[in-house]
């Protein structure tokens, strides 16, 4: 009769190289306060100012921009000053996520406020809403496909949707402009900035 085969579990000091390492929490109060924040708090300052002074500027200058357009922006500011060497904050990203997510939102605003469409948009506002989130879920796709993803310009496409059936709205090329060069800015910033900035995560 044969034995049974025994199972060795790996012993709990082993270093397995699949798993990534994760160093203990130190410092004060590790779980709540960032273990970092004591040698690398002039990083955090400066870069939590940098964002807030750019957003600053941008918001003087479109001030009559709709929520959602603002929000991407601001998210993407998040991206650049926060993580500024991640994949996501690259200008390729940033710029190319928001260009993609502002033409599909201008092609679909278009459609909708053609003759036949506008009226019953205007009418069934659940179909301005499906509209809206198909910007979003296309924009994804093209993102993906073209290698140009950045998650706050979902905001983009969005806006430009909603905004396009208030009354008298028709296409908002300022915010349209807006969006594109806060982009290009942003990317700017983060190039010029690069080897000042680190990741704050």
């Amino acid at each position: 009769m044969r034995a049974p085969k025994s199972f060795h579990l790996p012993h709990p000091d082993l270093h397995l190289p699949h798993l990534p390492h994760l160093p203990t929490p130190h410092g004060f109060l590790p779980h709540f306060i960032d273990q970092y924040i004591h040698s690398r708090w002039n990083h955090y300052f400066l870069q939590c100012c940098l964002a807030s002074a750019f957003l600053i500027l941008l918001l003087l200058i479109g001030d009559t921009l709709k929520t959602a357009i603002v929000v991407g922006i601001a998210s993407s500011a998040f991206t650049i000053f926060v993580v500024p060497n991640s994949v996501a904050a690259t200008p390729r990203k940033v710029i190319g996520g928001h260009l993609l997510a502002a033409i599909i939102g201008t092609i679909i605003a278009l459609l909708l406020q053609s003759s036949f469409l506008l009226e019953i948009v205007i009418e069934k506002r659940y179909l301005l809403d499906i509209a809206a989130a198909l910007s979003v879920g296309i924009g994804i796709f093209i993102m993906v496909v073209t290698n140009t993803e950045h998650p706050p310009a979902a905001g983009t496409s969005l806006g430009l949707v909603i905004q396009c059936c208030q009354p008298m709205a028709g296409i908002d090329w300022a915010s349209i402009s807006f969006i594109l060069v806060s982009a290009i800015m942003l990317s700017a910033v983060r190039i010029a900035l690069r080897d000042r900035m680190i990741n704050l995560l």
